[in-house]
């Protein structure tokens, strides 16, 4: 017994003296704790119960090892079996990733070596303004930041308004107003019905200036009404070199102030914007569809709503259907502001050029050059 007690004074297990059965009860209890320390010493897995049953292990760390090889093998196995194959397959196809489009960056234009900048007419109050739409790249400019007269560019201003607060197939009864104008029109009748589809055509490619007043007095009640929501619109746009005083961009005779008996002439007014502004207006303007079908039409063609009227006029792009590849926009011409010209061209790799002359005295001529001169020296990449 003092053999088997001081052997048990080395061993944490025993704390006191142990009778003969305790000490039998107490091994069992050693042996089960010591064979767990030793699996995780050796990282082992538990041996599988039915090949302990089976006789087929012991609890010796080899056989520990065999029986984690053996089911290792029987899993790859069982992987590898068709039916595991096609689970396999049929899970893959169930949970592909979404496909990804990858879209060409926008090309940028680039000049071509010993390409001259084309002559213009030299006025100091010609204003003009080339760019890529798809890059913005400016390709010529020339007085461009300048606040000048813009006539009938004033239109696109008007049509945004309507476009933005206005359905296409909504009825304008014509006021008196409309019918007194008697400058670049199409004849409408007092209390003629229109829908507002027709009269957006009407001014963007007739430049017709009873249409726009109609649609001014039918959105706002007044056109000075609508002249005030023009400028609040371009202030939200940062135009900050647009100044409207009416919806179609004719001149303006404004009385002089009493005060200044030496000159009774009256003051002329006019739709003030940059060319730089125009070009911004006119992107965004573009942007609907309705605006780029209208715009590429060689003439107007509208009715009445009860089909009692019709109405026609040429469009003012003089320079639709030539070698230029003319998508169309606007023209405008008065007075104050000259000849005045937003040209929407393509080139043959199908990418879009917009140049814009104001106050010129060859509004065509001078588009013909400038375009030219862009398809020739540029190419983009």
């Amino acid at each position: 017994m003092k053999k088997e007690r001081q052997s048990g004074k080395n061993n944490n297990y025993f704390s006191s003296p142990l009778s003969k059965g305790e000490l039998v009860l107490d091994s069992e209890a050693i042996f089960t704790r010591t064979r767990r320390e030793r699996d995780l010493k050796y990282n082992l897995p538990p041996a599988p119960s039915f090949l302990k049953r089976e006789g087929l292990l012991d609890d010796s760390p080899e056989t520990h090892t065999i029986a984690f090889v053996i089911m290792l093998e029987l899993l790859i196995l069982a992987l590898l079996s068709p039916t595991a194959q096609g689970f396999l397959e049929q899970s893959e196809s169930s949970y592909q990733l979404p496909k990804i489009e990858v879209l060409d960056p926008s090309r940028i234009p680039q000049k071509k070596n010993k390409k001259v900048t084309p002559v213009l007419l030299d006025d100091p109050a010609t204003a003009i303004l080339a760019m890529d739409l798809d890059s913005s790249k400016i390709l010529l400019s020339s007085h461009s930041t300048r606040s000048q007269p813009i006539a009938s560019l004033t239109k696109l201003m008007t049509a945004l308004v309507i476009l933005e607060n206005h359905e296409l197939d909504e009825v304008v009864t014509t006021p008196l107003e409309a019918t007194k104008i008697n400058s670049s029109t199409i004849d409408i009748y007092q209390y003629e019905q229109l829908n507002v589809g027709t009269l957006l055509e009407a001014i963007l490619i007739g430049s017709a200036n009873d249409a726009a007043v109609a649609l001014a007095i039918f959105h706002s009640g007044s056109e000075a009404e609508f002249v005030r929501e023009m400028n609040e619109r371009a202030k939200q746009l940062d135009l900050d070199s647009a100044k409207f005083y009416n919806s179609t961009g004719l001149d303006v005779l404004e009385p002089r102030e009493e005060d200044d008996p030496k000159d009774t002439e009256p003051e002329i007014l006019a739709n003030l914007m940059s060319a730089q502004d125009v070009a911004r207006l006119a992107r965004i303007v573009l942007q609907y569809d309705f605006v780029r079908e209208a715009i590429a039409q060689p003439h107007f063609y509208g009715t009445s709503v009860d089909e009692e009227f019709f109405h026609e006029k040429p469009s003012t792009n003089q320079l639709l259907g030539t070698f230029l590849n003319l998508k169309g926009m606007k023209t405008g011409y008065t007075y104050m502001a000259g000849e005045c010209f937003i040209a929407l061209g393509e080139t043959e790799m199908g990418n879009e050029v917009m140049t814009i002359i104001l106050g010129s005295s060859d509004r065509f001529g001078e588009t013909k050059k400038l375009l030219s001169w862009i398809y020739d020296s540029f190419e983009w990449r």
